[in-house]
């Protein structure tokens, strides 16, 4: 018997709420059925506490599984696989079991067959488009002689067209016995195009005859505060121009157009994610100020708002145009919206480096006793810029590497702070290099102040065998010179950095040197001063979680779990028992991700590669040679 029609009324009424009721509360439901679900789990399936969040309406898209993870997280160290949200977020942490009961029907799930994984690296201190310029110059990094930096040279000059600029970067006098070169080693060589050649550390250059005819350089040369010309026999111009001076030659290059700096964006980058590398900290070119602006605002603002920067960057500018990187925080805030741009630093140079004695030192060079280095920029005006940035809330970075140049940062610092302690705004200042310490009292000035030390480990390797030499024994010890052990017992921030093109970047190899104080290649017996190491926990610390907290990118990167970026690095090695083993191999990098989306490493036969991989570290230990390419 049908029903009454008022009943079927009354029942349709109630169907049509109940569905409405379920279609408003099913995504806060469906949480809670997820958490439910996570939580009845067996307690031998997780490596750690899961940590899971799940936003309405967000897919999975991504699922990695059987991996080795170092998390960089406190709260859960290791884990076997996350999940990515379509947001590029991690939404799980944990066992492999767990993370896969996630799985959506369009999710790539990649089992990773027991290889590493650790947060994506960050990089603190580099030269994005000075590196990416680099990769097509004259490399003399292994130049061990005369006759092999002027075949170098022949060579380039060769491939280059009549009156063009040949560069070149990477040598090293110590290769060849300790005599600087001079202009008649490659004048033969190159009798029609100007040649500039820079030192390893970037703050001395080689120029050919031509290249100084062209800058007007002779014995009479007026010489730039901050700089140096060297003279040789007879009083005449070596060829050799020492920082400031740089600028006489430099002067002349034609700049690069935009296209091509763009080019060199690009080749920067797919360079950098080879090395593992998601995040950087650029500190801009040497040259003008303008050139450092337009890099960032028709460089890389351009290829964010089109997708194309591909890493995360924080670009510094000179602290001398503070008032203008106030206005552009003022009016677009600290980063561009995709979340791969970011700017609010300023950069300035107190001294030069160890290797060009033009580090500021307190007391004068042991093999030099005339000289005790070069403030680059006067005190005066120096202080005056910090003050006046600091009280704008700006965050500060200043090249400091000699001991009076450290203390004299630092000093600067802690009057600006005081002076402007009515800025609520922290500020984060940094000291780029901090290489070598005047004692006990600038590591904790450095605690105190809370100021951050970006370091560069892999300049004790070109550093450690003229240190001696140039400094002495006790400014060369373990409490003076690369003290990163001594600054993190005293609660110093510290982040690792390469300063690529100075030095290769090989956040890797940096962390090795960090541990065990030598590179895989050299004999315990040869460690630089042992009580200055880091464990390899510290390490892996530094250039992930205080990169990015120095980088000011803390809440969004250098540690995997729910809620940050899902920047991640793939080995083929397990880092963490290589810098505990102090063995010859280091891992190579498989696979690099930048917020769940591979990068680096992303070819179809992946998964087999890294599989075949791990079988290979299993059956033998390989004597690595440490790629500086």
């Amino acid at each position: 018997m049908p029903l009454p029609e008022a009943y079927q009324r009354t029942l349709l009424i109630c169907w049509t709420l109940t569905a409405l009721v379920v279609a408003l509360f099913w995504p806060v439901l469906d949480d809670v059925l997820l958490e439910d679900k996570l939580t009845q789990r067996a307690p031998t399936e997780l490596v750690g506490t899961l940590h899971v969040g799940k936003e309405p309406g967000k897919s999975i898209p991504l699922i990695i599984h059987n991996a080795s993870i170092w998390t960089g997280d406190d709260n859960m160290p290791s884990a076997e696989a996350l999940a990515v949200q379509s947001d590029g977020h991690i939404i799980a942490v944990g066992g492999s079991a767990d993370i896969l009961s996630l799985q959506q029907p369009a999710t790539q799930v990649t089992d990773l067959h027991g290889a590493f994984v650790m947060p994506g690296l960050i990089d603190a201190h580099l030269h994005l488009l000075g590196g990416g310029q680099t990769l097509s110059w004259v490399d003399l990094r292994h130049a061990d002689s005369r006759q092999a930096v002027a075949a170098d040279v022949k060579a380039a000059v060769e491939k280059a067209l009549p009156h063009e600029w040949v560069m070149g970067h990477g040598w090293e006098e110590e290769h060849w016995g300790g005599s600087l070169p001079t202009a008649d080693w490659i004048d033969d060589n190159s009798a029609v195009n100007p040649v500039l050649l820079y030192r390893m550390d970037v703050h001395m250059v080689l120029l050919n005859s031509v290249a100084m005819e062209l800058a007007g350089i002779d014995e009479s040369t007026q010489v730039p505060e901050g700089g140096k010309i060297v003279l040789g026999e007879g009083g005449k111009a070596t060829g050799i121009l020492v920082d400031n001076a740089i600028a006489l030659a430099t002067s002349l290059i034609p700049k690069l157009s935009l296209a091509e700096k763009r080019e060199a964006l690009q080749a920067a980058v797919e360079y950098i994610l080879k090395k593992g590398v998601t995040a950087v900290c650029d500190m801009g070119s040497i040259g003008e100020p303008e050139e450092v602006w337009e890099a960032l605002e028709q460089v890389y603002m351009p290829a964010a708002h089109k997708g194309e920067l591909l890493i995360r960057v924080f670009a510094m500018v000179p602290l001398s145009t503070w008032p203008r990187l106030a206005q552009l925080v003022q009016a677009q805030d600290r980063a561009h919206p995709d979340g791969h741009l970011h700017w609010g630093g300023l950069k300035a140079f107190a001294d030069g480096s160890l290797g060009s004695r033009t580090a500021l030192m307190k007391e004068p060079y042991c093999d030099d006793p005339e000289t005790s280095g070069i403030m680059l920029t006067p005190y005066s005006e120096l202080a005056g810029l910090v003050q006046q940035a600091d009280a704008a809330a700006l965050q500060i970075a200043i090249h400091a590497i000699g001991d009076q140049a450290n203390d004299h940062v630092l000093a600067m610092y802690q009057t600006a702070t005081a002076i402007n302690s009515n800025v609520a705004t922290p500020r984060r200042h940094r000291v780029e290099h901090a290489q070598h310490l005047s004692g006990a009292d600038a590591v904790a000035a450095f605690s105190q102040q809370q100021t951050v030390a970006v370091v560069n480990p892999l300049h004790l390797l070109s550093d450690m065998h003229i240190m001696t030499d140039r400094l002495g024994a006790e400014r060369s010890g373990a409490d003076r010179a690369f003290a990163h052990a001594a600054m993190l017992k005293a609660g110093v921030a510290l982040a690792f950095a390469s300063d690529w093109p100075v030095v290769p970047i090989d956040p890797l190899l940096g962390m090795y040197v960090a541990v065990h104080r030598r590179s895989p290649d050299m004999p315990p017996r040869q460690a630089w001063h042992m009580g200055g190491a880091v464990t390899p926990e510290q390490a892996m610390l530094a250039h992930t979680r205080g990169a990015a907290f120095a980088c000011g990118l803390e809440h969004e990167v250098g540690a995997l779990r729910q809620g940050m970026q899902a920047d991640f690095t793939v080995l083929d090695g397990d880092m963490l028992h290589v810098l505990r083993e102090g063995g010859n191999r280091i891992p190579r990098v498989k696979a690099t991700y930048v917020s769940g989306k591979c990068r680096h490493g992303c070819s179809s036969t992946f998964q087999d590669s890294v599989k075949c991989c791990q079988m290979d570290i299993q059956k033998t230990e390989t004597t690595h040679e440490p790629d500086l390419s």
